[in-house]
């Protein structure tokens, strides 16, 4: 399968969370100007990561046409100031979203100096956002909501073969009032739930979740259903 709807949000493997009742598509943690950072710290990999992001973000638009995309917090990467990678990319990508539907940025807890950018490109920057009873933020806070949709996490699943080969696949995690996105930057580690015990979670508002009953999505070759969080962990 390639999409699911859970009470009223739709996931799918583009990464990204619909809410078809208000026309809004939710992603979350692109990372901006990654590549600029591992760079300083002496780690040399090629800047290939807004090319991806570029694609993802496209395939979304296309795919739902959304009348506002909010990116949920983490559009870049450098806590301190705006370096020029980060300034440069972060640029493009909002023109480029722009060209095609309305953009909002929600602040996350990299996006010290945001609003310069957003600012310079017209865009938004808000805490959280409302869409009936669903409150979107990034995560990084605890915040009341009926439903909540979030990121900061960065969930995968590890699977391993008969020979000990690992795979690690972004995911999403579902419960009865929370869902949790993966992270859009192809770049962006995070908590392996397969393996990670409730105190190793990043979110103070996962750690009031009961984890164990939460389900988990992987993108793949689609969208595919691994169980829950407790159960994957047992096996």
């Amino acid at each position: 399968m390639h999409e699911i709807e859970k009470d009223g949000i739709v996931i799918s493997d583009t990464y990204a969370a619909y809410l078809p009742e208000h026309g809004i598509a939710v992603v979350s943690d692109l990372h901006i100007g990654y590549e600029g950072v591992l760079q300083r710290e002496g780690v040399m990999i090629p800047k290939y990561q807004k090319k991806i992001l570029m694609e993802r973000l496209e395939k979304i638009i296309e795919k739902f046409e959304p009348e506002l995309l909010i990116i949920n917090g983490d559009f870049k990467h450098e806590f301190g100031k705006n370096l020029r990678q980060e300034w440069n990319e972060a640029m493009e990508l909002l023109e480029f979203i722009k060209n095609k539907t309305n953009v909002l940025l929600v602040r996350g807890n990299h996006d010290n100096f945001l609003k310069t950018i957003a600012s310079k490109a017209g865009v938004r920057v808000v805490e959280h956002y409302k869409a009936g009873d669903i409150t979107i933020f990034h995560g990084h806070k605890d915040m009341k909501g009926k439903k909540k949709i979030i990121g900061h996490e960065h969930p995968s699943i590890s699977l391993r073969d008969a020979v000990g080969a690992m795979v690690k696949l972004p995911c999403f995690l579902i419960g009865d009032s929370i869902t949790v996105l993966p992270a859009l930057s192809p770049l962006a580690s995070g908590t392996d739930v397969s393996t990670a015990d409730k105190e190793e979670y990043l979110s103070p508002v996962l750690k009031k979740e009961d984890i164990e009953n939460l389900e988990i999505y992987a993108i793949a070759d689609g969208l595919l259903f691994f169980s829950t969080v407790g159960k994957i962990r047992r096996l």
